[in-house]
């Protein structure tokens, strides 16, 4: 009778969940933040702690499986609530997101399992963690907060994410998106690193540099991707700021990434965003190196194509 109160409750979880998530996909991002005041984002976090603690102690690989489908509803949906919503990256910090951000993840680091369906789901969760982590990492004022060593670690393992059964298009994206969290922590410059008012960080802030450099360095640049940015502006930041080199390694590769694989959608975009330009002086700059450089004429040579036209795809 337990078991199948525990069915039912998790298949509601996930049909109550989903629909929410679906009525935010479809909201205006300009609208975005009126979610944030209807305490949606406390209510999504209760549910997924409920779900996690329920994870935690399912005896049977076939109910991990499903309450791992009802986390990544909670996560993709807080995800989407979070995108570009500073208001709304503010309540999910206020209200616990990263201690329950930091508690899934180091329970999903430790399954080992032979099942596939929970191997692929578990990395599907961490992917989904990692694009609203990304969410906060680029809200300036709240990635102070990030400054905690075991948050800082996952992100750092996570950078050179590799599981056996996983789908392609998952590992880049949690490689990309833990790269691209540390990348805009180590923007700010490291002072912020040495001088943050939250727990420290053991790993130095060139470690973390040369993480990023060697994990890019790694990716091939014809990875096929899921990921739907509406603008580029959160990683022409970088590209705008004072930053190592590293960081800006981060950007470019992103940007050169999209512009390879879907030239129709998102060169348009990158012209729009005014991408061309910067990408222009970081290439001229004579401090550059190669391998930037090397990205920032492969993405230039997209952005002048004539035959691109100057209309986005959706």
């Amino acid at each position: 009778k337990q078991w199948y109160q525990r069915r039912v409750a998790i298949t509601a979880g996930i049909v109550t969940v989903k629909a929410i998530n679906q009525a935010i996909c479809q909201t205006a991002c300009s609208k975005k933040h009126t979610v944030g005041r209807m305490r949606l984002i406390e209510t999504i976090l209760d549910i997924s702690r409920l779900a996690f603690n329920m994870f935690q102690q399912s005896p049977h690989e076939s109910e991990s499986v499903e309450f791992c489908g009802l986390l990544l509803e909670t996560w993709s949906t807080l995800w989407n609530i979070t995108d570009e919503q500073a208001g709304n990256c503010d309540k999910f910090v206020l209200n616990g997101g990263l201690e329950l951000y930091h508690e899934t993840y180091l329970v999903c680091s430790q399954v080992r399992t032979d099942d596939r369906q929970v191997a692929v789901a578990i990395t599907t969760l961490i992917r989904n963690m990692l694009g609203l982590m990304g969410n906060i990492a680029e809200v300036r004022h709240i990635r102070p907060r990030l400054l905690q060593d075991e948050i800082i670690q996952s992100f750092y393992l996570l950078r050179n994410y590799d599981k056996q059964y996983e789908n392609e298009c998952d590992i880049i994206e949690i490689r990309y998106s833990a790269a691209g969290i540390l990348s805009h922590i180590c923007s700010d410059g490291p002072e912020q690193w040495s001088t943050s008012v939250y727990r420290s960080v053991n790993l130095s802030y060139d470690q973390v540099l040369a993480g990023i450099e060697e994990a890019v360095d790694t990716w091939s640049i014809d990875s096929k991707r899921s990921i739907n940015y509406k603008s580029f502006n959160p990683i022409l930041h970088i590209l705008r700021v004072q930053c190592p080199f590293p960081c800006k390694l981060w950007a470019v590769w992103a940007l050169t990434n999209l512009c390879q694989c879907k030239p129709e959608r998102f060169v348009p975009m990158l012209r729009r965003d005014g991408g061309v330009e910067l990408l222009n002086n970081l290439n001229e700059n004579p401090a550059c190196p190669a391998n930037i450089r090397k990205l920032c004429s492969l993405t230039l040579v997209k952005a002048y194509d004539p035959n691109i036209g100057s209309d986005i795809e959706e």
